[in-house]
């Protein structure tokens, strides 16, 4: 009896050491996908591991899977392109030594900040110190434009709206800084359209909230200068009121056919209001002048 407790205390332990061999095992390989962003594969590995697939056999098999050669498109850019192959550490690496420059240079988001960014470069064995250099060379470039073409950019097109990053991005890459910039301007001429609405019921049609966008002004600006102004958007007797857009294009100094056209509105309302108050106050007094004793008896 005492030998067969002995056999399971055996078998208990061998059984124990393989347990934690594995736990110790997935512990590893879990530490690796996380520093690769492969976490949705634990499950897959460990029941690698429950076949008794070893550390070594497991990180060959990831490198095996469609999630990790998403991850590093850059791998199979660089065999394709016959450049030596390198450690998804050292993949690792490069993607945060982009990255640092990219933040540190101001460039915006959404311009050479992801992944697949990174796959074309590291395919392209372009290194960091190169990409430090392009980016200097860009940031000196804009820098030094002419102060008269850095306002047309601004003016024109919002290049340089947000911060000189945008005028970097644009000289780094002309075509995806333009991309990144007309993102931004679409989202923030749609968030000006909004203010609008709730400032006065009415949005802002496209062309003039892209102008308000391009030019750099903020929804708490819409809001101050259109809420005040609200009342000149409603339909009267006399006149059928302005639109939103018109009144954000003359009160910004967009259009100058707006400008006049708001202005006469509010002209002919602050007249009419005058005569309004002139009539009441000319009926009380006519009211008060006949409110004689010998009046009232006639």
């Amino acid at each position: 009896m005492a030998e067969e407790d002995t056999v399971l205390d055996d078998s208990a332990v061998v059984d124990a050491t393989e347990e934690q061999d594995r736990r110790n095992a997935l512990e590893i390989i879990e530490d690796a996908l996380a520093s690769y962003g492969l976490t949705g594969l634990t499950d897959t590995v460990n029941a690698w591991l429950m076949e008794g697939s070893s550390v070594e056999s497991v990180l060959i098999q990831i490198k095996d899977t469609d999630q990790f050669r998403d991850r590093f498109k850059g791998m199979q850019i660089r065999k394709d392109n016959g450049w030596p192959a390198i450690s998804p550490a050292e993949y690792i690496n490069l993607e945060r030594d982009y990255r640092n420059l990219m933040e540190t240079a101001g460039l915006p988001a959404g311009f050479y900040d992801n992944p697949d960014d990174f796959a074309s470069f590291i395919g392209n064995d372009i290194s960091d110190a190169e990409m430090r250099q392009r980016v200097s060379m860009a940031a000196t470039a804009a820098a030094n434009v002419n102060p008269l073409l850095k306002n047309q950019l601004r003016e024109m097109y919002g290049i340089g709206v947000e911060n000189d990053g945008e005028l970097t991005a644009y000289f780094l890459d002309p075509e995806r800084g333009v991309s990144v910039i007309e993102q931004r301007l679409q989202m923030e001429s749609a968030g000006l359209s909004a203010t609008a609405i709730q400032a006065t019921g009415q949005g802002i049609a496209k062309p003039v909230a892209r102008q308000l966008a391009t030019r750099g002004y903020q929804d708490m600006q819409v809001a101050e200068r259109l809420a005040p102004q609200a009342g000149l958007t409603q339909a009267t007797l006399s006149d059928t009121g302005t639109t939103t857009t018109e009144l954000a294009a003359a009160s910004f100094g967009l259009d100058s056919e707006s400008t006049a056209q708001v202005r006469r509105l509010r002209q002919r309302r602050q007249a009419r209001g005058k005569r309004q108050t002139g009539g009441l106050a000319t009926g009380m007094g006519l009211v008060g002048l006949g409110s004689s004793p010998g009046q009232i008896d006639s």
